[in-house]
């Protein structure tokens, strides 16, 4: 059996007999190598491209694959490569803009590896950017601070290095998943704590908000949040489109099946408000809801911006242990402390009533009812 010598990594064409007695040609490419734990010797991955009945055939096989970019080995050579490529096929299998955000967060606090050869990353590497990795935030008066990962963004970027090798691993581009090696338990039992304690807004707190309403901006959208149940995300996607000021209603929500595209009535505390950003935003052109003007990276309010205007107004009014989901958890606590039917509340925040079939199936209710039971919340 003999072979036509070429320089490392260019693959080979390997001459031998079939069964039948005839000659063939083998065409193979290399994926790298390893460090075999037994031997402590370095090995070679090697994947075959097919047999062939004449030298002709192998050889054109084989140049092919060296010319052509079909095989990721061709183009995915670092983390970074590896993150583009799995990205734009994942993105694709998601609902919307906010997830994918989630996503692209996630991944700036791991810049400092984007260009670490793919075949030396090891579970070091991904520790590392998950307890070090940091991101500068600007802010303004050439004023910036350095922000590392939050508990909840640590356990983002290892669940983002789980699916990105595992798409590595499928395509032969990497011998295992390094980042499965290890795990975040103790991490995701402090994200699962810290969800457990999520606490309302007293009620002194939103008389703070709405004494500062014309103070500070955007504590309108904070207020808009604790009156309709909408989670901050599904606040940012709200569209001009979808709000019905003469019918009292905001077409919006996301992320479950019941809360997708629910009808939520408009308080009557909050409708000078919405009326307001209705208008703001016509003005401005922009098919969102929630708009800054004076924002340096486009006037829609994103959830990301949401959060540090959150995080801003919180300090200055010196309100304490407080998240954006809490503005949902107010308006949950103030329905129940008004009286709403947890059918109908079911119904506003978008929560499942798939089991309870008495009042998911049979128990009908229109929206003026819904509308009806909100107005019984007080300031």
């Amino acid at each position: 059996m003999a072979g036509r010598q070429r320089g490392n990594g260019c693959g080979s064409v390997t001459k031998f007999k079939s069964s039948k007695g005839k000659v063939k040609y083998r065409v193979r490419i290399s994926l790298g190598t390893y460090l075999d734990e037994e031997t402590l010797k370095s090995k070679t991955i090697s994947k075959s491209l097919g047999v062939f009945d004449t030298k002709a055939e192998a050889e054109a096989a084989l140049a092919e694959y060296s010319n052509s970019p079909y095989d990721l080995e061709t183009k995915v050579k670092t983390v970074g490569d590896l993150y583009k490529v799995w990205s734009e096929d994942y993105f694709k299998k998601l609902k919307g803009d906010s997830s994918i955000r989630t996503v692209t967060s996630a991944w700036k606090y791991c810049e400092s590896i984007e260009k670490l050869p793919l075949k030396k990353l090891n579970t070091g590497h991904i520790e590392d950017v998950m307890n070090n990795g940091y991101v500068i935030i600007d802010r303004g008066s050439h004023k910036s601070e350095k922000r590392f990962a939050s508990v909840n963004t640590k356990c983002r970027i290892k669940s983002i290095f789980n699916l990105m090798l595992d798409y590595a691993y499928s395509h032969n581009l990497v011998v295992k998943n390094v980042a499965r090696l290890f795990d975040v338990n103790d991490m995701r039992k402090e994200v699962d704590y810290s969800k457990k304690i999520k606490e309302p807004f007293t009620q002194e707190e939103i008389d703070l908000l709405w004494d500062n309403l014309e103070e500070i901006p955007f504590i309108d959208m904070l207020l808009v949040g604790i009156y309709t149940g909408f989670r901050p995300s599904e606040l940012c996607e709200l569209k001009v489109e979808n709000v019905d000021l003469e019918g009292n209603c905001i077409v919006g929500g996301m992320k479950t099946e019941a809360g997708t595209n629910r009808k939520v009535p408009i308080h009557p505390l909050i409708k000078p408000l919405v009326e307001r950003r209705f208008k703001q935003a016509q003005g401005y052109g922009s098919v969102w809801l929630f708009n800054d003007r004076f924002s340096q990276t486009g006037v829609h309010v994103t959830y990301d911006k949401l959060r540090h205007k959150f995080e801003a107004i919180m300090a200055e009014l010196g309100i304490n242990n407080r998240t954006g989901h809490c503005l949902r958890v107010t308006f949950v606590t103030k329905a129940y402390e008004a009286g709403v039917p947890e059918y109908m509340l079911k119904r506003i925040v978008g929560h499942s009533l798939k089991n309870n079939v008495t009042d998911g199936v049979y128990n009908k209710v229109s929206f003026e009812q819904l509308y009806e039971a909100i107005c019984k919340i007080k300031k």
